[in-house]
C-alpha cells in the first residue's frame, strides 16, 4: 500500500551551515543523516519540552553548491517551527522555508525503493516526492502504525510533552552522544537517572471507548489519556499517554477495558523497571 501522508509539510533549510545549524539544534546526530539514512528528530524548548519533532533528510545542493537538508515535519507544526528555526538563525545566511514536497510512506510493496521509516522498519518505506501512485489513504498508516505501537505526531502534546515521554530514546530519536541540543540538560537527566514517569504506549481496548471520554482511568483514579484510536487488524488499538505506575492495574477508557499492547522494542520488564520522576 502506498500512502501521502497529507498531514505532513516539507521545510527546506539551505546554506553552507546547515547541517551544522541543525545538529546543534535537534535532539539526534544530524550529521549521520545521509542519502537514503533520514533521521528522527526534535526541537526542544530549554527546559526539555517539544516544539515539533521532525524527519530530517538529505536534499541536493543549490546553484551555489552549498546543501540543503529536509525536514518532513507535521502540518499544523509548521509555522512554530518555522519561527524558532528562523529565531535561531540570528544572521546566518540560511534559507529556511516550507516547499512544495509532499510525503509519502508504503509497505508490501516489493516495487517501491525508499528508506525504512527510522523509528521502526515496520512501518515500512518513506520518502519525498512531487507525487506517486497512492493506493490507500491517511488512515490506513495511521492505523498500521497504531497496531505496530509506533506513536507519531498526532500523540503528543507539544509545549508540555517532554521528549523522552515520546519514546524517542527507543525509536531512534535522541543522540546522548552528538553533544549540545536545545533542552539536552532535562533531557540527558531524565534518561540517566530514569525519570520517565510517563509514556505514549499502545494499547488495545475491548470495544470502542462507548463514551465521549479520552480519560485512561485505573481503579477510578485517572491514569492518563487516550490520544489515537483506530480499527486495525487486530481490533480496536489506541495510542495512550499512560503513567507507568499504573501499568499493571486494569485500566479503562469510558465503557471499553483498556490494556497495554506492550512492543518489541519496549518490552513490560524494561518499561516497569524506570523509577523517579520527570523534571520539568
Amino acid at each position: 500500500m502506498i500512502i501521502h501522508l497529507s498531514d505532513r509539510s516539507v521545510i527546506r533549510v539551505h546554506g553552507e551551515d546547515a547541517r551544522d545549524f541543525l545538529n546543534n539544534l535537534l535532539t539526534n546526530d544530524i550529521g549521520a543523516v545521509a542519502e537514503g539514512a533520514p533521521a528522527w528528530a526534535a526541537l526542544l524548548t530549554a527546559q526539555g519540552k517539544l516544539i515539533a519533532d521532525m524527519i530530517v533528510w538529505q536534499g541536493g545542493t543549490g546553484g551555489d553548491g552549498n546543501e540543503e537538508l529536509l525536514l518532513d515535519v507535521p502540518a499544523d507544526r509548521t509555522e512554530p517551527l518555522l519561527a524558532a528555526l528562523k529565531r535561531y538563525r540570528l544572521r546566518r545566511p540560511l534559507d529556511i522555508a516550507e516547499v512544495e514536497q509532499r510525503v509519502f510512506a508504503a509497505w508490501d510493496e516489493p516495487l517501491v525503493v525508499a528508506p525504512d521509516d527510522p523509528r521502526d522498519p515496520a512501518l515500512g518505506q518513506r520518502w519525498l516526492a512531487a507525487t506517486a501512485h497512492v493506493t490507500g489513504d491517511l488512515a490506513d498508516f495511521h492505523a498500521r502504525r497504531i497496531r505496530l505501537g509506533v506513536p507519531d505526531s498526532p500523540d503528543f502534546e507539544p509545549e508540555k510533552l517532554m521528549w523522552l515521554e515520546s519514546n524517542a530514546d527507543r525509536l531512534n530519536g535522541v543522540s546522548f552522544t552528538k553533544g549540545c541540543f536545545v533542552g539536552q540538560e532535562n533531557t540527558a537527566r531524565m534518561n540517566y537517572r530514569g525519570k520517565v514517569r510517563k509514556r505514549v504506549l499502545p494499547v488495545s481496548l475491548s470495544t470502542g471507548p462507548g463514551e465521549a471520554t479520552d480519560v485512561v482511568t485505573a481503579g477510578g483514579k485517572s491514569a492518563g489519556t487516550l490520544v489515537s484510536v483506530a480499527e486495525t487488524e487486530d481490533g480496536v488499538r489506541g495510542m495512550a499517554q499512560l503513567r507507568l505506575e499504573y501499568a499493571d492495574e486494569p485500566l479503562r477508557v469510558g465503557g471499553a477495558a483498556c490494556e497495554i499492547a506492550w512492543p518489541h522494542w519496549f518490552p513490560r520488564e524494561t518499561a516497569l523497571g524506570e523509577t523517579g520522576e520527570a523534571e520539568a
